[in-house]
């Protein structure tokens, strides 16, 4: 039960700290907003870890951790850039219901019982992806912002961004079976390893498409207005960053512990639910149009979630 509690809380934590940092993308750059959102979380975990008195894990331990945070890091790119220039509510749905489905197929693999219940997820699954990926529905409610990309319209980009939600999807389920492998008490220390991580991975992919002329994947120019001018709106910026790394942090917190309490498949499957609260906010606040084909797809992603999550109880 109290893995299940660990797993919701990840839920919450990644799909509100996602949805910020999806939004803060449709202004500024998806990979300065991904950089500077996990350097702020990484300069908020260094001293609390340094304070913690937990010990440093072992070589062995700090490697997988690193391996699970680029990948993690990875992933976090891949879903702002669909938030940024796709449709909230399709990059959401297809990255969580393949968080979902990969680990429980894996674990499925390794011998766990596959349940009717969960057989049915797996089908309702792959039929929510594709209708999903395949209904696009374009909505330029966001393209006129001040500051924001000229596609920063829900759908501009092609199948609504679906692509980059299977990319995303693949990389947090592969961070989910890494991460999952780590056993260490250290927990500060292992957070703190998943940042140093992604943080020094996007800074040498940046150094790396630098030197040879070309500019990293989400690099796009700061357009006039992105920036606020005044102290005011830099400081709600900073704190809107701060919000998106410290979500995603909490997140994998929450993940690590439901994964040591619950196990991979278990933990995996209740924080897939993270896309819903994103979708819910994409819906209230942005009042992104869900077409109805659409919705079909996204109401059959969240059936399959829960028959996956069901079944592994029955």
């Amino acid at each position: 039960m109290i893995g299940a509690l660990y797993g919701i809380l990840a839920a919450f934590s990644w799909g509100g700290g996602d949805f910020v940092g999806g939004i803060a993308s449709r202004r500024l750059p998806t990979f300065f907003v991904v950089a500077a959102s996990q350097t702020v979380a990484l300069g908020i975990l260094v001293p609390i870890a340094l304070l913690s008195g937990q010990s440093i894990p072992d070589g062995a331990t700090l490697q997988l951790t690193a391996i699970a945070g680029i990948t993690g890091g990875t992933g976090v790119l891949s879903l702002y850039h669909g938030f940024a220039h796709g449709k909230i509510s399709v990059v959401a749905s297809i990255a969580g219901t393949l968080a979902a489905l990969i680990p429980v197929a894996v674990a499925l693999a390794g011998g766990e019982t596959a349940t009717p219940l969960r057989l049915t997820g797996f089908g309702l699954a792959i039929i929510a992806i594709y209708i999903v990926s395949t209904s696009a529905d374009a909505n330029t409610a966001n393209a006129g912002a001040p500051g924001a990309h000229p596609d920063a319209s829900s759908g501009a980009a092609a199948f609504g961004g679906a692509l980059y939600g299977i990319a995303a999807g693949l990389c947090f389920a592969g961070f989910s079976l890494l991460f999952a492998r780590v056993e260490s008490a250290s927990t500060l220390w292992l957070l703190t390893g998943l940042r140093v991580a992604s943080v020094s991975a996007l800074v040498s992919l940046f150094l790396i498409a630098r030197a040879i002329g070309r500019r990293p994947p989400g690099a796009e120019e700061i357009r006039p207005g992105a920036i606020p001018t005044g102290r005011r709106g830099r400081i709600a910026l900073v704190l809107t960053l701060a919000a998106a790394g410290s979500g995603d942090t909490l997140g994998n917190l929450f993940f690590l512990l439901a994964s040591q309490e619950s196990g991979v498949a278990v933990a995996a499957v209740f924080t897939s639910i993270a896309p819903v609260t994103t979708v819910l906010f994409a819906a209230v606040i942005l009042r992104e149009r869900i077409g109805l084909r659409q919705g079909v797809g996204i109401a059959l992603a969240g059936a399959a979630t829960l028959a996956i999550a069901a079944g592994g109880v029955v």
